[in-house]
């Protein structure tokens, strides 16, 4: 998927000879890039603190917003942004400590609001689940069923898409053994569990560049739809600054496709991450992810959408299955869960608009 985008080169060179002819001193925010009203309101939102969803991993709506911030793009729109790895990311941005974040799914979004997070969505990257069960292909599971007995790893909590997929089919989830697990995806091929929850983009991609052989089991493949990558913002500070929330996804998804325009700019913004990174970076796994999620998002990316725009029917197999399970106390009001006004206004006639109106 490629959409127009505004060449950041030939502005800087059109600044320059606008500046060579007047012979005055370039301002620090050319007016090509935002307007003097704009940048002021921008300026009051004050510090604005993004949150990634984990570590600074080469996935959609993280390695995009570290391109943006590394290129720039803030800059541009004079917004100050600090992007830090985040954790508790719903109850950090709910309590204003970081005003914009990554989260993994619109269930993570609708979960913390039903708890009485004060977050809204205000993008969703991809429309199908990232999410997926891993054996090891010899592992003798061949349906559903045979994970009955079995030890299963799973990561913070037992996902809803995987009870939804084992109880749709018949599966007892009381005689599955599930364990939570860390981020090492070598307990699988070791024998530590004969299951384990996986992204769609790293794990399997992992252990197959280790050699092994696995078997996928994707939820989505058993009719459990979901989403991936969600942004949110704290609820009030957005409504208080929106042209703030507005132009920080517009430098987010200029990155993007910036990012996507050739593979020298992916492996430019890899660098960044890779900089960024104290625990070590697989930049040749890294790639692979990216390019995975990617592939997720432009397959699943509704009629007519853009990246990152989302709507009620995108988010509804979500609550319903949040309801099903009695993960929520109240079924979620999708149209409070989130705000699209600040994702639309980035878009005009099937293009991101930059620079800024």
């Amino acid at each position: 998927m490629h959409h127009p985008l505004f060449s950041r080169r030939s502005a800087g060179l059109s600044a320059l000879a606008l500046i060579l002819a007047a012979g005055t001193v370039a301002p620090a925010h050319a007016e090509t890039a935002i307007s003097a009203d704009r940048c002021e309101a921008n300026k009051a939102a004050g510090k604005i603190t993004f949150l990634t969803s984990f570590a600074y991993a080469a996935t959609l709506g993280i390695l995009d917003v570290v391109a943006a911030k590394e290129r720039g793009l803030f800059d541009d729109l004079c917004l100050d942004v600090a992007i830090e790895p985040g954790s508790t990311n719903s109850q950090l941005v709910s309590a204003n400590t970081a005003q914009i974040a990554g989260v993994g799914s619109a269930s993570d979004v609708m979960v913390a609001i039903d708890n009485g997070a004060d977050i809204v969505g205000v993008a969703t990257y991809g429309n199908v689940g990232a999410i997926e069960l891993l054996t090891m292909a010899d592992s003798g599971i061949e349906e559903l069923k045979d994970f009955e007995g079995k030890t299963v790893g799973y990561k913070g909590a037992i996902a809803p898409q995987f009870s939804a997929m084992m109880l749709d089919n018949g599966v007892d989830m009381g005689k599955i053994n599930w364990v939570s697990v860390g981020y090492d995806p070598t307990i699988l091929p070791n024998g530590n569990v004969q299951g384990l929850g996986a992204y769609k983009s790293n794990e399997p991609k992992v252990l197959e560049a280790k050699g092994n052989s696995v078997k996928e089991w994707d939820p989505d493949a058993y009719g459990v739809h979901s989403t991936f990558n969600a942004m949110i913002a704290n609820k009030q500070w957005a409504a208080k600054n929106p042209t703030a929330i507005e132009d920080f996804l517009r430098a987010e998804f200029k990155a993007f496709d910036w990012i996507n325009e050739s593979d020298a700019n992916l492996d430019e913004a890899l660098s960044y991450a890779e900089k960024l990174s104290t625990s070590g970076y697989d930049v040749k796994q890294s790639k692979v992810r990216w390019q995975t999620e990617l592939a997720l998002m432009q397959g699943s990316l509704p009629e007519g959408m853009m990246p990152g725009q989302q709507s009620d029917a995108q988010w509804q197999p979500e609550a319903d299955m949040l309801v099903r399970f009695n993960l929520v106390k109240a079924a979620p009001d999708i149209e409070t869960a989130q705000d699209n006004t600040y994702i639309d206004a980035i878009y005009a006639d099937g293009a991101l608009v930059w620079p800024a109106p």
